[in-house]
């Protein structure tokens, strides 16, 4: 249906055919009224056997079509394989959103572009407006599709329903914030959008296998949708150091990382492994050189004492600094 980077993008089959998409390895959003009245379950076309779906008990889509959302048990989907989510809010009128559908329920699907007019009557959906020169346009089969904001490629809605009209070619999306009304399990994605995106799966998997190279070519594209994010600066500043000890690095390397470790701890000052990673870089890059060492400041405990577990193990195994005090009490904390 779309390419491996897309895998996420998902086809459903119900009382009509649609489309989907995995938020999580084991939990796929799309719309109810593709399921239809009193089904609970329906077909994945990348995925074998039937498949159970659970219903919003407010949905009846003549007296109620606002909660027009199914979740989808995708067990057995591959693990990496997610929609880049968005925020827990809702696109600003004028965002171009780029939209898929499965109109005639060919292989390839059909691509579209849409702008945000504003919200509906009820509030609930936004009413989206074809964009000029794009002539595809939402019909059946776009229904439970992404709708990802074409500037950062992260799922801001849902598209629902859609203007049978030729001349008006207008369309409705389900934003965000109200699929979490919905649907409370989404409230966790969203909280931290970092976490589900594909990229930043795909980071931790070449993390785990030391592929440093690959890990680092994910995190341009990660920064543009995620910048906000302490963690993304903190595993980006992991990468750089390739599992190598700071000492043994250059110096605009080590200024390197110390840069997106300081905009770590800028963004979320309460991150404990962030501040511990810093702390080990300087005290083996600065330390074995006899030079002065910036932003010093206390025992090297106070840096690790509210590190995680996973984190302390994280760290002691990509920075190979067994010398320095700080990376002996990361190791303790590892131990639990």
């Amino acid at each position: 249906m779309t390419g491996v980077d897309e895998a996420w993008r998902l086809e459903v089959i119900g009382a009509a055919t649609g489309c989907g998409f995995a938020v999580t390895p084991t939990r796929a959003l799309t719309c109810a009224h593709l399921i239809g009245p009193g089904q609970r379950y329906c077909r994945i076309a990348s995925l074998p056997g039937p498949r159970a779906v659970d219903l919003p008990s407010a949905f009846d889509s003549d007296v109620n079509p606002i909660p027009d959302i199914a979740t989808i048990d995708i067990s057995g989907h591959p693990a990496d394989a997610v929609a880049p989510m968005g925020p827990a809010g809702r696109p600003a009128v004028g965002t171009i959103l780029d939209l898929f559908g499965l109109p005639d329920r060919g292989p390839e699907g059909r691509r579209s572009r849409a702008r945000v007019a504003g919200a509906s009557r009820t509030g609930e959906w936004i009413q989206i407006d074809a964009v000029h020169g794009h002539t595809a346009w939402v019909e059946p089969g776009f229904s439970g599709g992404a709708a990802t904001d074409a500037a950062t490629g992260l799922v801001v809605g849902m598209v629902v329903s859609a203007d049978r009209s030729l001349s008006e070619r207008s369309a409705w999306v389900i934003p965000n914030d109200t699929l979490v009304a919905s649907v409370p399990w989404l409230a966790a994605v969203l909280a931290d959008p970092l976490v589900g995106d594909p990229d930043y799966v795909a980071v931790l998997r070449y993390l785990s296998a030391r592929h440093y190279t690959a890990a680092l070519e994910r995190f341009h594209g990660l920064h543009s949708r995620h910048r906000r994010s302490s963690d993304l600066y903190y595993y980006w500043a992991l990468a750089l150091l390739q599992g190598i000890r700071p000492a043994n690095h250059s110096g605009e390397v080590i200024d390197g990382i110390e840069r997106l470790l300081g905009e770590a701890c800028r963004l979320d000052p309460g991150s404990a492994h962030a501040r511990a990673l810093l702390a080990l870089v300087r005290e083996d890059y600065y330390g074995l050189r006899s030079l002065p060492m910036p932003g010093r400041g206390g025992h090297h405990d106070v840096a690790t004492s509210h590190v995680s577990t996973g984190h302390a193990t994280e760290i002691v195994g990509h920075v190979p600094a067994t010398e320095c005090l700080t990376w002996r009490s990361l190791y303790q904390r590892s131990m639990g």
